[in-house]
């Protein structure tokens, strides 16, 4: 048996020229997570991450105190699809982050506005799963995610290991591993915290391997913080 712990990056820089680095607020939450891995006493056999920055970033203040962990695994197949990328093929005038800061000012409910504009876009790629319009298609994106954590699954068998990953890589294998349909894996992307671990059981190998969600979207450890507000989702 393998056990896999998914881990969603802490929060990124969503109103920055670059999303892919943590916010301050995202640090505090890695190293919370840090903090409740211990509690756990999680020590992982291994550990992956996709090759963004968030997730290495989060992986390395998560780790920071943990004692002989193994070297992190970057594999490029945990990355998050582009939504940067999406948004600009559903309306190119929301393609840069500037474009995208500049129509949320001259709304008068921005947040609600950019979550409409946004799931619009995800459904606009997700209704079109082979349209060679985007840089990687809804199909391939599903397929190399999947792909990723059969492997790591099989080649880990009896042990467990941590996965430092994004929202939709983590919806993705969510909706696929309870039978949902997959063009609706948004709708389980928009409720996961960052910083939040789900728990994935992978018995067998090979042909024989079945991988079942044990635990979805663990944030207790945030919650445990009101004050602070550091229950985030970007």
């Amino acid at each position: 048996m393998c056990i896999l712990y998914l881990v969603r990056h802490g929060q990124a820089s969503f109103s920055a020229d670059n999303y892919d680095t943590l916010s301050t607020k995202g640090q505090q939450q890695a190293t919370l997570l840090g903090e409740y891995l211990a509690q756990k006493q999680l020590t992982p056999d291994a550990v992956f991450a996709g090759t963004m920055l968030r997730h290495n970033q989060t992986a390395e203040l998560s780790l920071a105190s943990a004692n002989n962990t193994p070297v992190v695994i970057n594999d490029a197949r945990l990355n998050e699809y582009d939504h940067e990328h999406i948004l600009a093929v559903y309306n190119p005038q929301l393609a840069t982050p500037s474009q995208v800061r500049a129509a949320l000012s001259k709304q008068a409910e921005p947040m609600e506005y950019f979550k409409t504009v946004f799931i619009s876009a995800i459904q606009q790629w997700v209704l079109n799963p082979d349209s060679t319009q985007y840089n990687e298609s809804f199909n391939a994106f599903t397929a190399r995610v999947l792909g990723a954590l059969e492997q790591i699954a099989n080649e880990n068998h009896g042990k467990k290991v941590l996965i430092y990953t994004s929202g939709g890589p983590i919806s993705i294998i969510t909706s696929h591993l309870m039978g949902l349909k997959l063009e609706r894996f948004i709708d389980i992307n928009w409720s996961l915290v960052n910083a939040g671990v789900t728990k994935v059981v992978a018995r067998g190998k090979g042909k024989n391997q079945k991988l079942t969600i044990s635990s979805l979207n663990e944030h207790h450890f945030l919650e445990c913080h009101p004050q602070q507000k550091l229950i985030t989702y970007t």
